[in-house]
This record gives C-alpha cells, structure tokens and sequence, in this order.
C-alpha cells in the first residue's frame, strides 16, 4: 500500500485542478458566493473533517490520519487498506458535467493503471447532491497490485464538483472497509471556499 500513498498524493493534486490554481475559477461563479450547507452529524467515534480550500466537510473515523495538500484531502484507514482522496473541481466541466458522467469519466482516466475494469454504477444514497459512482478493479502498472477502485462525484449545478476516488487493497470477496466509506461518501457536504 505505501506505492499507491505516491499515486494517491499525485491523483489528489491533480483532481484538484487538472490547470493552474490561478485559472481554477475562470469563468466560474465567484466561489464567495457560494452557500455553506451544515456538516452532517458524524456517527460515534467519528469527527468532522474540513478542507476549507476546497470547500467541503466529511465525517471520517476518528482514527484515520487525513492530510490536505493544495486543495485535495488524502484519508487514509488506521490499517493502511484504505486510501481516499477527495477534491473539487469548478472548472467548466466540473460544473456543467452530469455526476455519474463525471465518475464514468474520471474512472477511465485514473493515471498509473492498466486494466482498470467498472463493474457496478450505482448512486449514493442519503447524499442531498446529484451524484454518481462507479466501482471496479485496477492493476497499478508500478507494482502489479490489484486494487479496488471507487469513483464518486457529487455535483452542485454551476458551481463544483467533487470527487471522491478510494482504493483498497484488493482482499477477499468483499470489499474493506465498505461501510465505513459509505458513510463517508454520504456525509459529504458543501461548504464556501475559502484561501
């Protein structure tokens, strides 16, 4: 899993922004404008995470270490098995694209994998944005390690979209730490960027 931490730092920063910082918002609405909705209520044992540049709050479990780095947050489980990053995109296409589109797409062009395969669309329930996910495998070209793969986008119409992408060590028949990320993906919630 410590190869996919260099992947995941690489894929955070570039979900959140595929151009200069500068040229993120062209074109956009102004960012200041945007409303901030309430952190949801994070399950027992669980805490708020902010990432105020990119403008979003998720629960996380307390435990889990998460960094912010140039506008993308990297979460990682207290056992290494699960890595997230989650990022928001204002450019154009992060806020005209439709959310299962967007997952479609962002799924395909994950960078560093060979034979990444979707085997399940499906939306998020309990999330109050549009959204859409696509689940599936990879083979990281690097080491030759399968992976399973999630992509989530959740969309605010004309302003952002944000992107959650979780790669697990692939063990098993079921996939680690489900739950858990199901509830992550739920939680998330807009909040006005700020920096």
């Amino acid at each position: 899993m410590r190869a996919t931490a260099s992947l995941l730092a690489a894929l955070a920063i570039a979900l959140a922004g595929g151009c200069d910082e500068d040229d993120e918002f062209a074109g956009a609405p102004d960012p200041a404008t945007e409303r901030s909705d309430p952190p949801a209520d994070p399950p027992p044992g669980w805490r708020t995470l902010a990432n105020r540049a990119a403008g979003f709050t998720m629960s996380v479990p307390r435990e889990w270490t998460a960094r912010t780095r140039r506008g993308a947050t990297l979460i990682r489980s207290s056992d290494r098995l699960l890595a997230v990053t989650v990022a928001a995109d204002r450019s154009e296409p992060g806020r005209t694209t439709p959310a299962p589109r967007y997952a479609r797409r962002a799924f395909r062009a994950l960078p560093a994998f060979r034979r990444v395969r979707a085997t399940r669309a499906r939306t998020v329930p309990r999330s109050p944005y549009p959204n859409g996910r696509v689940d599936g495998t990879g083979t990281l070209a690097a080491t030759g390690g399968r992976q399973r793969i999630s992509v989530t986008a959740f969309r605010r119409p004309g302003r952002v979209t944000y992107t959650v992408v979780a790669f697990s060590a692939r063990l098993g028949s079921a996939p680690v730490h489900s739950g858990p990320l199901g509830v992550m993906l739920a939680s998330l919630r807009a909040r006005a960027p700020r920096g």
